[in-house]
């Protein structure tokens, strides 16, 4: 049902012209959402003026926007200083490097622990005097403990943003998937290559464009007698050249496995023993070896621009690990979080948070409620990590290539949301007049998905208002 109607604002503090109202109507009536199916609310946080607003007290599904509360909460708890660690560790004897004994590797939630960050642990580990390994290699996932698997967002269960948490994680448990072609064939390269995953390549050249390859793209996986095999078929096309997609197709704990044996090895390492995962603690250690991630200034940036799911579920995750909460459940983090943020004297009534990802058909938001978020942060202490950390509109980030002709083009920092019938987006105008305006859009609606272009019409008119 399209929009015929004039929305009621709220003035402070300013007068606007027909001609602004007439303006903002000519926006809505392009739409096609349904009046009660999304919510706009706009401040000048500089005049602390509110500039309008719609169905601003009703809460919405906010999709990856929710990240935003994550990141907030995450540098307010832990400090952008937090790094997680992962420890290796011992039990039995070293002599004349080899281990008699068992080596642990206990995760505390680093969801950037990439294959490199792994290889130079196990250079590290073989350093301190460890070649053959006697015993058994030990995941010690006691940090989370065994978390319930939340049902996923789509049919689409081998795909990176579909990834669920662990103490223990090693490049965001995916594969990478390189296309290319050359002389008229499509290659395939992965990364880190798998000696048990087998590639079986089907795929077809094309010329139907290449907006929408990945939809082009087919793929099955089938596991036999500890042999993965990923079959492409569908079609690539010319004008591709070559492009990546990251794919989750081993379980946790089968590439975490794979990968430390290989690395072991490459590094002229031999192990004897076999490789278990506990979720209880495992005592009596004593320690090797400790790496550390970047410091989560630095990582909410990796969650908010380019939305990674499985980082900001972890972080969720570690704030109620580091709190000494018990049971971990991403539920409980969720419910955690919401209580330290009411206690920092946040209005946060409406918030519903089930994970730290928005990857939730329960998550749930009003658009104010959002909104003073967004301004508490702004006149925080860690406003400038968590402004940074935002995509800058026609710059980079998941609005790397959005709004580019526009002239609030560069003056926008906003985060994105988007899941089947959900679209959001939410951040911070620096206006043409040089004031700051807070800006939340978050629709519910059949045609949420295809709402872009109005968002688009929106931010641009706070960026000349």
């Amino acid at each position: 049902m399209r929009i015929l109607l004039l929305i009621s604002f709220l003035w402070l503090d300013a007068v606007f012209a027909d001609s602004d109202i007439d303006a903002i109507n000519k926006i809505l009536n392009r739409s096609e959402l349904s009046k009660g199916n999304y919510s706009l609310y706009i401040k000048n946080i500089s005049k602390r003026a509110k500039v309008f607003s719609y169905n601003e007290q009703k809460a919405f599904n906010p999709a990856s926007v929710m990240k935003l509360v994550t990141t907030y909460a995450g540098l307010q708890l832990l400090g952008p200083q937090y790094q997680w660690k992962t420890e290796v560790l011992y039990k039995g004897n070293i002599k004349n490097k080899h281990l008699y004994g068992d080596l642990i590797i206990r995760g505390y939630g680093d969801p950037t622990l990439t294959y490199a960050d792994l290889s130079e642990i196990i250079e590290r580990v073989q350093q301190q005097g460890i070649k053959h390994i006697h015993g058994n290699i030990i995941i010690d996932e006691s940090f989370f403990g065994q978390l319930q698997d939340q049902d996923l967002i789509d049919d689409k269960k081998y795909r990176a943003y579909n990834v669920n948490p662990k103490s223990f994680v090693v490049n965001e448990n995916t594969i990478n998937f390189n296309f290319s072609i050359n002389n008229e064939k499509i290659n395939i390269q992965t990364f880190p290559e798998i000696e048990t995953l087998k590639v079986i390549n089907h795929l077809k050249l094309s010329d139907q464009g290449c907006n929408e390859w990945k939809d082009a793209l087919g793929y099955e996986v089938e596991t036999k007698s500890n042999v993965t095999e990923i079959v492409f078929n569908g079609a690539f096309d010319k004008a591709c050249d070559s492009k990546d997609i990251d794919l989750s197709i081993l379980s946790a704990n089968r590439l975490s496995k794979e990968l430390f044996e290989k690395l072991w090895k490459m590094h002229g390492g031999i192990i004897e023993g076999n490789f278990k995962n506990t979720y209880k603690k495992v005592t009596d250690t004593h320690k090797l070896y400790e790496h550390q991630s970047r410091p989560l200034s630095l990582v909410v940036r990796d969650i908010n621009k380019y939305s990674q799911n499985l980082i900001a579920r972890n972080l969720l995750l570690t704030m109620l690990a580091e709190n000494n909460g018990s049971p971990i459940t991403e539920n409980e983090a969720g419910r955690f979080a919401k209580e330290f943020l009411i206690k920092q004297k946040l209005k946060l009534d409406s918030l519903e948070m089930d994970n730290g990802a928005g990857l939730s058909r329960n998550a749930k938001i009003s658009a104010e409620d959002l909104s003073f978020l967004l301004e508490k942060a702004y006149s925080g202490l860690y406003m400038p990590e968590f402004i940074a950390s935002l995509p800058n509109i026609g710059i980079d980030g998941t609005l790397k290539n959005r709004g580019k002709k526009l002239s609030v083009s560069k003056h926008a920092y906003l985060k994105t949301g988007s899941i089947q019938n959900v679209s959001a987006i939410a951040g911070y105008i620096f206006d043409k007049n040089n004031d700051i305006k807070v800006f939340v859009f978050m629709a519910n609606d059949p045609k949420a998905n295809e709402s872009s272009k109005i968002q688009d019409d929106f931010i641009e008119w706070a960026y000349l208002n």
